[in-house]
């Protein structure tokens, strides 16, 4: 993800310790870029006209920043930073108070929070020295989740059939993902995508085909499913770019995959060269998917959490195929296996590799009574041999260890997928549920 863009002013007042709201101000930017944050250029002092923060605001929403810090150099008057507010409608917020007595930055900070939060004015609180490591881990926190939240309003999401399988807690409601999160859903029909798929040229599937077996460890898939299985993923790529989409996810198990081949290897490959991308039709883990994926600059886990061993807090996941192969080791440990027969008559190209070790992060969007929720989680992903999952499937598959009450997070999993992604990303979830208002259950220890 490119680093959040971060409109920083300083709000004082005159006859007020103004030399320290300088210091302040100095000390915010160089910590602030330090964490690689991209500050906006800006006043290159403290402010202390109601008419001129409101303007700074203002130019910062022209300038589409991801959020405004308003750093309280000294005491000040409320209005100075409702107005400001006011200006820059649409742009989320945050006050920074500096706990130095002198400046009363603390003083001026509790106001202007009583004041917004007394006006139903969204906004976030922040308390420490710009030298403080803990409040700029929060304050670059809320600003990768401000960054999600930007890229996700205006989002297009295509769902290429419906639901599957009789999955309930697939399904989404359109109109609440657009007032909620700002995505469009575009519905798109199965049709489309297989007739796409038919008509691709048999030069272009079989660079791809020649791309599988040059890069990946073993192709055991029969020439003529491989070939069915490039057809969709060139056929995908053709939909992302027609309608321009931004994620998608696709049906694929039921009429697709008996009519023409599975669309495993198609959906993994797209998430590995940077397009989130589904199965099922899964909405909410859809959601979840390109959320992680916009905030890690890596592609996610979507898949099902097989089993929990309770004693001991292991996790088993696993997909039919679809996990991105970014997630192994390396390509030459990915083997790419013919799709079983009982999935549909089609087959197809599905990835079988064990995820590679390393921290991560559970992070599942669902509903209760409508109402979304997040599942947090956190662990660390361990590895078994190939001989382990076939065990159970020729499918990938990951092992988690994890950092939390394994009944909890199993009884707080609202869906058949779940999404984890590598890497701590709980302080950034949290803030995105903040600025959302979704309630989260936090399993982690």
């Amino acid at each position: 993800m490119e680093s959040p863009k971060i409109g920083l002013i300083c709000v004082s007042l005159d006859g007020e310790r103004t030399d320290l709201a300088k210091l302040f101000l100095r000390q915010a930017k160089d910590a602030l870029r330090e964490k690689g944050m991209r500050v906006a250029e800006g006043a290159e002092n403290y402010t202390t006209s109601r008419g001129e923060v409101a303007k700074q605001a203002g130019k910062y929403r022209e300038e589409n920043v991801d959020c405004i810090l308003y750093l309280i150099g000294t005491w000040i008057l409320a209005d100075h930073v409702v107005d400001a507010l006011q200006a820059s409608a649409g742009v989320l917020a945050a006050v920074w108070g500096v706990p130095e007595a002198a400046s009363f930055s603390s003083v001026g900070a509790n106001v202007v929070h009583g004041a917004l939060t007394e006006m139903g004015i969204p906004h976030r609180l922040f308390y420490g020295m710009p030298a403080d490591a803990a409040v700029m881990e929060d304050i670059c926190a809320y600003a990768r989740a401000c960054r999600v939240s930007r890229v996700m309003r205006g989002a297009r999401f295509g769902m290429i059939g419906g639901r599957t399988i009789s999955a309930y807690p697939t399904t989404g409601d359109a109109n609440q993902i657009k007032a909620l999160f700002g995505i469009e859903t575009e519905q798109i029909d199965q049709m489309v995508l297989l007739e796409k798929a038919r008509s691709i040229r048999k030069s272009e599937a079989e660079e791809v085909c020649g791309y599988v077996r040059e890069n990946f460890g073993m192709v055991t898939v029969p020439d003529k499913i491989l070939l069915k299985s490039a057809n969709v993923y060139l056929a995908l790529r053709q939909i992302k770019e027609e309608h321009a989409l931004d994620f998608c996810s696709v049906k694929c198990i039921g009429e697709f995959m008996d009519t023409y081949t599975s669309c495993c290897l198609a959906v993994a490959l797209l998430n590995d060269a940077g397009f989130t991308t589904g199965c099922q039709c899964s909405v909410n883990a859809g959601i979840s998917s390109f959320l992680f994926s916009t905030l890690s600059g890596a592609p996610a886990f979507f898949g099902d959490v097989n089993m929990i061993d309770i004693r001991n807090g292991t996790a088993r996941l696993i997909n039919c195929g679809v996990i991105p192969t970014k997630l192994a080791r390396s390509y030459r440990d990915v083997s790419w296996v013919p799709q079983y027969e009982y999935m549909g008559a089609g087959r197809g190209a599905c990835a079988m590799f064990c995820c590679r070790e390393g921290e991560v992060t559970f992070g599942t969007l669902g509903r209760e009574n409508g109402t979304y929720v997040m599942n947090l989680a956190q662990g660390e992903a361990f590895m078994k041999p190939k001989e382990e999952l076939a065990e159970v499937r020729t499918w990938a598959q990951a092992f988690i260890k994890l950092r939390c009450d394994p009944e909890s997070f199993y009884g707080n999993i609202l869906s058949n997928h779940s999404v984890m992604a590598y890497g701590d990303w709980k302080k950034e979830l949290v803030e995105f549920c903040k600025l959302k208002q979704i309630r989260y259950y936090d399993n982690i220890k």
